[in-house]
């Protein structure tokens, strides 16, 4: 049995962690805002782990003692719940917040395309705030992916991934965008520009 004993604060944590999914999260801050201490925030975020509510994912480092203690971002489950969290439901089209919408939609994806399999799912961001959406890794290959809710009209690379290729030089990168299909190469890196509902019925570890 949970032991939440300040149900509101739970319920404010809730939905803070709805209306900034996508992004980093600061412990004190949450701690400051809620009236409680940092440990029973981090507490708190577990409960919301263990009920399926939440599931925060960590920064990708090769050290593992980095990635554990780095600030982790929050995705949601069920969007719809998210949405309503926040009181958005049905409406979120009406607000600036739809491209992390966007973003927890495919990382529901990736979830389930990892699901039996020893894969994992981190993001990537350097002190120069350099950022990767997602980095799925299965065994020694990596993959970053960049989330784009957005009407591409041409192939373009921006910093932050091409950062990630040189410093890692994965086989192949992918960036999910509302519409587009392309490809480019940078080195040995193919870099496929795909829309999101190919995604769910690619193969991208192939």
């Amino acid at each position: 049995m949970l032991k939440v004993e300040k149900l509101d604060a739970f319920s404010s944590l809730a939905k803070i962690l709805a209306g900034q999914t996508g992004k980093m999260l600061n412990y004190s801050e949450l701690s400051n805002t809620l009236g409680i201490s940092v440990a029973t925030v981090r507490n708190y975020l577990w409960y919301l782990e263990k009920t399926f509510i939440t599931e925060t994912v960590s920064p990708y480092f090769k050290n593992i003692r980095k990635e554990i203690t780095k600030a982790p971002v929050v995705y949601f489950y069920d969007i719809g719940f998210r949405n309503y969290s926040i009181g958005l439901f049905g409406t979120v089209g009406e607000t600036d917040g739809l491209g992390f919408v966007f973003q927890n939609l495919i990382f529901n994806i990736l979830k389930n395309k990892i699901l039996y399999s020893s894969g994992k799912i981190n993001y990537w961001r350097t002190k120069d705030k350099a950022e990767v959406d997602f980095i799925v890794s299965v065994g020694n290959k990596l993959i970053p992916i960049e989330v784009k809710y957005a009407d591409i009209k041409k192939p373009e690379i921006e910093r932050s991934l091409r950062s990630f290729i040189e410093k890692y030089s994965p086989e192949k990168a992918f960036v999910v965008n509302k519409s587009f299909k392309g490809r480019v190469d940078i080195g040995k890196t193919e870099i496929n520009f795909i829309p999101f509902w190919e995604l769910i019925g690619k193969d991208i570890f192939r």
